[in-house]
């Protein structure tokens, strides 16, 4: 064998220790890839749901699940999609600070029977019924609680306070018809979501906060009232005041005819006890035996001194 034989044969061996370095460089890399994709596919199939929350899932291959997952852990193929909805209490707030930040207003306007167009804050509560999860999914085509509320349930709660607020007054809206208000808005915003599984379950309309010229009619009322108030107030002591003076001034004069009844049968039963005989006993009771010193004579513009 010469040179160039021993020379080709040491390449060849190079090449295949070359080669065998590769493959087993690939199948390490080719592993360690499959131990990723693995490890990706494990945590993809492993969902965990929020508590006061619920799962629909959606399956790729046949659509909407009809049952719903709890809250916890689960274990989700990766062909399978999971959406959380709200089947515990969450409270909504339209006010003008409902985010915390200046000058934030997320406040509506609704009008009047009067015609007028008044600015209110409003709160209320809701939650989903589990047992309708599947079809809120397909209805609003898997979107989330947030898009849901803001849109949907939003248009209809607007349109159930405008549809109660237009039968009524201005006046009535800030005076003591608010409560009734809210209960008929809060029925209606209740009907019209709960087929749909929204659940409402309480509604509050506050802040009423009309126009400026508005405030001041309203402000001139409440004035009027104010004095119209207090003149009957007044009215009302003076009233009480004069039945008192009457009690009292009858009560004096009741007691004055009392006492001069007693005083007048008194005096008949004197008169009717002052006989001359008795008037002549009482004198000679009275006298000392004494004759007066001094006795009218016939003319009785003189004295005449007895002793």
């Amino acid at each position: 064998m010469n040179d160039d034989d021993n020379k080709n044969n040491s390449e060849d061996e190079e090449i295949k220790i070359d080669s065998a370095a590769l493959k087993q460089r690939l199948g390490t890399i080719g592993i360690g890839v499959g131990l990723i994709i693995l490890a990706g596919l494990g945590f993809s199939v492993i969902c965990k749901i929020s508590p006061g929350y619920a799962g629909v899932i959606y399956n790729m291959n046949g659509g909407v699940e009809d049952s719903v997952l709890s809250q916890g852990y689960h274990v989700v193929a990766p062909w399978k999609k999971v959406i959380e909805y709200p089947v515990s209490t969450e409270t909504v707030y339209y006010t003008k600070s409902a985010d915390g930040r200046k000058g934030s207003d997320s406040s509506i306007n609704v009008n009047t029977k009067d015609g007028k167009q008044v600015n209110v804050s409003v709160t209320y509560s809701f939650h989903m019924d589990v047992e309708k999860l599947p079809a809120i999914f397909t209805k609003f085509r898997g979107r989330s609680t947030e898009y849901i509320e803001s849109g949907y349930v939003k248009n209809e709660m607007y349109q159930a306070i405008n549809e109660v607020t237009s039968q009524y007054s201005l006046m009535d809206l800030v005076g003591d018809k608010r409560p009734e208000i809210n209960a008929k808005v809060f029925d209606k915003f209740r009907n019209s979501l709960i087929e749909f599984g929204i659940v409402i379950e309480t509604f509050n309309l506050s802040d009423v906060v009309p126009d400026e010229q508005t405030k001041e009619a309203i402000q001139k009322v409440v004035n009027a009232q104010n004095v119209y108030e207090q003149a009957k107030i007044e009215k009302q002591t003076a009233e009480v005041e004069a039945e008192k003076a009457r009690i009292q001034a009858k009560g004096k004069a009741d007691a004055m005819i009392i006492e001069a009844e007693g005083q007048a049968k008194a005096n008949a039963l004197l008169q009717q006890s002052l006989s001359d005989n008795v008037i002549r006993q009482h004198a000679i009771e009275k006298w000392d035996g004494k004759l007066p010193v001094y006795q009218l004579g016939d003319n009785t513009e003189s004295l005449i001194n007895l002793k």
